[in-house]
C-alpha cells in the first residue's frame, strides 16, 4: 500500500503492455526512461495496465489505482481498525470484570431459587 501511494505521487507513470500469462498472474512489460525493459506481475488487468515506477529503481513499480479504489481501501481499513479496537476493548473489559470478581449472584437480574 505504501508503494502505491508513494509511487503514484513521486513515480513516473507508464502504460505497461501484457507480455504473457503465468499460472496465476499476468506479466506486463514496460520500459523506463533509458529504454530498459522491466516486468510487473498483476493478477488483474486487461491488455494494458497503468503503472508508476521509481526513477531511481525502475524495477520497483506499482499499479496505479483510481481515486475510487483508494477511497474504498481506506474505508475498509478504517472499519477493520475500528472492529479490532472494539474487540480488544471488549476483551479487556471482560477480563477486568473477571479479575475484579465477575458478576455476583443476582447481579445479572436473575433471582436465585432453591430447589427443594
Amino acid at each position: 500500500m505504501y508503494d502505491g501511494l508513494s509511487l503514484s505521487r513521486h513515480g513516473i507513470a507508464v502504460m505497461a503492455e501484457l507480455d504473457h500469462y503465468t499460472d496465476r498472474t499476468k506479466v506486463y512489460r514496460y520500459a523506463d526512461q533509458t529504454g530498459g525493459l522491466h516486468f510487473f506481475r498483476e493478477p488483474t488487468g486487461g491488455q494494458q495496465l497503468e503503472l508508476s515506477y521509481d526513477p531511481r529503481n525502475p524495477s520497483r513499480a506499482s499499479a496505479r489505482q483510481p481515486l475510487y479504489g483508494q477511497v474504498v481501501m481506506a474505508l475498509v481499513a478504517v472499519v477493520g481498525v475500528g472492529m479490532a479496537c472494539g474487540g480488544l476493548g471488549l476483551t479487556g473489559y471482560q477480563l477486568f470484570l473477571a479479575l475484579r470478581g465477575g458478576c455476583s449472584p443476582g447481579a445479572n437480574g436473575l433471582r436465585e431459587t432453591s430447589v427443594a
